[in-house]
């Protein structure tokens, strides 16, 4: 019996996509109140912390399509 689960209920997916909108909204108009360069650093800081702290709460394998 396999631990794998559904890549849909994967944290570090949806983390992942979260990341790529906040990353793109600028190119939307959408103001956070920081330049594009900034809100790209902060951006990346938070993925990379966020990312190293759900490798290591991570218990199995995702299954892919």
């Amino acid at each position: 019996m396999s631990n794998d689960k559904n890549f849909l209920t994967s944290k570090t997916l949806w983390v992942n996509v979260i990341a790529a909108v906040a990353a793109v909204s600028g190119a939307f108009g959408v103001d956070l109140g920081l330049d594009a360069d900034t809100q790209m650093q902060v951006v990346a800081g938070v993925l990379a912390v966020v990312n190293i702290v759900l490798r290591l709460v991570t218990k199995g394998a995702v299954n892919t399509l």
